[in-house]
């Protein structure tokens, strides 16, 4: 697919909605930090849940745009945590998957639980038309994650 230089309104669009959404998952990450898990570890751990089999650590560290001997050290905090664990690829033993731990899953529920509550009560106080606005936005953000996460 072939890109187009973007108009001024669309580079525009694009720095007003990278500031507010970098704003509010700032505001979102608050109680992962307070209990110690850094922006690179709740990337890490979330994108765990999306490989339920394990998925192998230079995958992940491809995938989180991050160095090997980087994820080797972050992968070691995970673990030595509890939040992740090491399996044998059935595919090929000689390789280890890594597999979000039960505690690992827990933690990330917890934390997803209190991020959504803080939001659901800011949400409660918006206006329903401005509800609807960022409820028709949900796709279309989702749409943008999506380009990036499958890569």
């Amino acid at each position: 697919m072939s890109r187009r230089t973007p108009s001024p309104e669309v580079s525009r669009l694009a720095g007003e909605v990278r500031t507010e959404v970098n704003r509010l998952a700032y505001h979102l990450r608050t109680p992962a930090t307070r209990s110690g898990i850094t922006p690179t570890r709740l990337t890490a751990l979330s994108a765990l849940t999306r490989y339920p089999d394990g998925v192998r650590q230079g995958d992940l560290a491809e995938l989180m745009n991050v160095s090997a001997p980087s994820m080797t050290r972050l992968v070691e905090i995970l673990e030595e945590a509890g939040w992740v664990e090491r399996r044998r690829d059935p595919a090929d033993q000689r390789c280890l998957l890594l597999v979000l731990s039960p505690v690992g899953r827990k933690t990330l529920e917890t934390l997803r639980d209190e991020s959504a509550s803080v939001l659901s009560g800011e949400l409660a106080e918006l206006t329903r038309g401005e509800r609807a606005a960022l409820a028709a936005a949900v796709p279309v953000l989702r749409k943008l994650a999506d380009r990036h996460l499958d890569g």
